[in-house]
């Protein structure tokens, strides 16, 4: 029962950040974020840093280095021939989740989400565009369109967040607003946005399926969980409009490409139910 939490909450966790785009959440929580929150992150964004191994630590909202899948561990990527076929319980090990370093300087992630409501052509889909800089200095760039579609009328909202020092800047479709950001809320943005996070938490999930890696050293990661478990690390308002159209017990799919020195390049999730369908994907690139 321990393993199947622990792939529950980690699968759960890589789709909740995948469900709600950076720039969506900071916007929301732009007035939050002061500097007297002691680097209080958004619950997805903590779930991002949170130890699948330790789901009881991670459902608290303690934030925690993954301690999931490090490198040459368990029965994860990289385990047999390249091009080989395992299918194994992931793992867990002492090494920390990478940190943010001149190996990894700067990248672009790009994400999209939509639910399809019913078979009439309504439906709710948000897109992001982000470039991230980790190294020296964290900051941030990203735009974010929100489109619903709702009995033929095509409505849009853009979304604006820009980090840059100490300042964060957020456009919630109207007017924008500032804050100041601590020490401690820029090290974990700096942190919970590397990339590399992603191929850590899905390599230490219990059950997955991983291919690879190949001769281009790809690796590719398959898991499954069922959206309640999601659900429980999106805002409220997120949360109960997706689950009008797909249901706590269906399951979603979740599978990850992951390059050489575990930069994912691709990451995509599903669900279908009889009312609609849930997709989304991020796609990484410009790595520098």
């Amino acid at each position: 029962m321990k393993r199947r939490t622990d792939r529950i909450i980690a699968v759960s966790a890589v789709t909740a950040v995948a469900v709600v785009p950076t720039a969506i959440l900071m916007a929301v929580k732009t007035g939050v974020m002061s500097s007297k929150d002691s680097g209080a992150l958004p619950p997805s964004a903590q779930m991002a840093q949170a130890d699948p191994a330790d789901p009881n630590n991670a459902a608290s909202g303690a934030v925690a280095p993954s301690a999931s899948g490090a490198p040459g561990t368990g029965g994860g990527a990289g385990a047999g021939a390249p091009g080989g076929r395992t299918a194994g319980p992931g793992g867990t090990a002492a090494n920390p989740s990478p940190k943010p370093g001149p190996e990894l300087r700067s990248f672009v992630r790009k994400t999209s989400v939509k639910l399809t409501i019913g078979t009439g052509g309504d439906y709710k889909q948000a897109s992001e565009t982000a470039t991230i800089s980790l190294w020296p200095a964290f900051s941030m760039n990203a735009v974010g369109v929100t489109q619903t579609m709702k009995d033929g009328t095509l409505s849009k909202i853009t979304q604006k967040v820009i980090v840059s020092g100490s300042t964060l800047s957020g456009f919630d479709g109207e007017k924008w607003t500032k804050s100041k950001l601590s020490a401690a809320q820029l090290e974990k943005l700096r942190t919970g946005s590397d990339p590399r996070q992603f191929t850590y938490i899905i390599r230490g999930v219990p059950g997955n399926v991983v291919t690879g890696p190949d001769t281009g050293g790809r690796t590719h990661y398959l898991a499954q969980a069922l959206m309640g478990s999601v659900y429980g690390l999106l805002p409220k308002e997120s949360a109960d409009e997706v689950r009008k159209v797909v249901p706590d017990d269906v399951g979603v799919s979740l599978d990850l490409w992951s390059g050489k020195q575990d930069r994912p390049a691709t990451i995509g999730l599903s669900a279908t139910a009889p009312d609609g369908t849930f997709a989304g994907s991020m796609t990484f690139g410009s790595y520098r």
